[in-house]
């Protein structure tokens, strides 16, 4: 192995003074100087893997495009350790990446292993994130570059310097409709994207912004659903808060919020932040304590005007055939998944609201544009099949 005929020529000694000088902070959650973790830490188990909190997965990209050099980065941690002991965790989903790369880690002989790191196992191991195992070996190869891995909206991973303005990253992907942003895991008001990205807490790479367009409330119960689907759930706290909290978002979506909601979300979590074990329960609590907190006007809008500003809750939505305009084609009746539209040639079209899942394909369907979606008053509607142009509302 390359890493090993360079390493090997050099004391223990010798590399940790060369990982002090490049000053390696592991990544993500964990921060700390890499030198000085270890430094007196003989022996101990090198555990690699994503923060378990980490659900959008896009600093695995670097693991795709760089699987030899976060082996080769778990290799110099055991080295400096002198332990041959050493874990890839890989998220319980990744089953092709996993599959993928079982012939290196039995060249590296490195474990992998499906799912979180269970911190209770893995109190006395050393902790390295991914991308700090492809930093370690780029010290070693002498190209590492300081920086912070930053994917706006779901795009290209890029590694861009500390100094880097977050407006200037929106700017350039054309980015201006910007109502908030989840920087990390904390939702946080526009004037965030004035500060720099190492000003920011990108621990997980992420920078989502949230448009006029986009319910906060529905994208926090996303991600606070996709924190049950990764929790152990041997966490009380975490199992439990999670459930309550995501709980919590779906009612307030589907227009059963309640006033006492909101204070019960303070209280859950406030207690997950310090009681549960691992940044699962901490940082999905941080996520929707700072939607609350920075969002609280839309919060109440759904829970007591009934209302979602954004239009995106479809418990809010209306979707009717305006008897004006429908010329009784019947294009809508064709598209509709849930033939949920009645109607027949030369008549104005009725949709049965109880059937229907306000999925819009009528809309996009309707040449007469008939078909109107709102979150305010529906007009007076036929009851029954009415000639075209023979409706009257009074």
């Amino acid at each position: 192995m390359e890493i090993l005929n360079k390493v090997g020529r050099l004391s223990a000694q010798e590399m940790l003074e060369k990982i002090e000088k490049a000053a390696l902070i592991n990544y993500g959650l964990h921060r700390y100087p890499v030198k000085e973790y270890f430094s007196g830490n003989p022996g101990k188990r090198i555990v690699a893997s994503l923060d378990n909190a980490d659900t959008d997965h896009v600093l695995l990209e670097i693991l795709r495009e760089n699987p030899d050099k976060i082996f080769e980065g778990i290799e110099i941690a055991a080295e400096l350790s002198g332990t041959s002991d050493k874990v890839l965790h890989i998220p319980d989903e990744e089953t092709e990446l996993m599959d993928s790369l079982k012939i290196l880690a039995q060249k590296y002989d490195v474990a992998l292993i499906s799912g979180i790191v269970d911190v209770r196992i893995e109190q006395e191991c050393i902790y390295l994130h991914i991308v700090s195992a492809k930093e370690l070996a780029d010290v070693f190869y002498d190209c590492y570059i300081p920086g912070i891995y930053v994917s706006v909206n779901g795009n290209k991973l890029c590694k861009v310097a500390k100094n880097t303005k977050i407006a200037g990253l929106f700017e350039s992907e054309g980015i201006t409709d910007i109502k908030g942003i989840l920087g990390g895991y904390v939702w946080h008001d526009p004037a965030f994207a004035e500060k720099t990205v190492g000003e920011a807490d990108l621990s997980n790479g992420v920078l989502c912004t949230a448009t006029s367009k986009d319910c906060i409330v529905q994208i926090t119960q996303k991600k606070l659903l996709a924190s049950r689907k990764t929790s152990c759930g041997k966490c009380v706290f975490c199992r439990e808060g999670l459930i309550q909290l995501e709980y919590m978002q779906r009612e307030i979506m589907e227009g059963k919020g309640k006033n006492e909601f909101l204070e019960l979300t303070d209280e859950i979590g406030a207690a997950m932040c310090f009681s549960t074990s691992c940044s699962v329960g901490q940082t999905s609590a941080k996520i929707v304590l700072s939607a609350t907190e920075q969002f609280e006007e839309e919060y109440e809008a759904h829970i007591r005007k009934k209302i979602c500003p954004a239009g995106a809750c479809t418990a809010f939505v209306n979707i009717y055939i305006d008897p004006s305009v429908c010329n009784g084609c019947g294009e809508c009746m064709d598209i509709c998944p849930k033939d949920c539209i009645e109607g027949k040639n030369g008549y104005i079209h009725m949709i049965d609201t109880f059937a229907c899942t306000k999925c819009g394909k009528c809309i996009s369907a309707c040449e007469e544009e008939a078909i109107i979606k709102t979150t305010g008053k529906v007009p007076k509607l036929p009851n029954r099949l009415t000639k075209v142009g023979r409706f009257r509302k009074h």
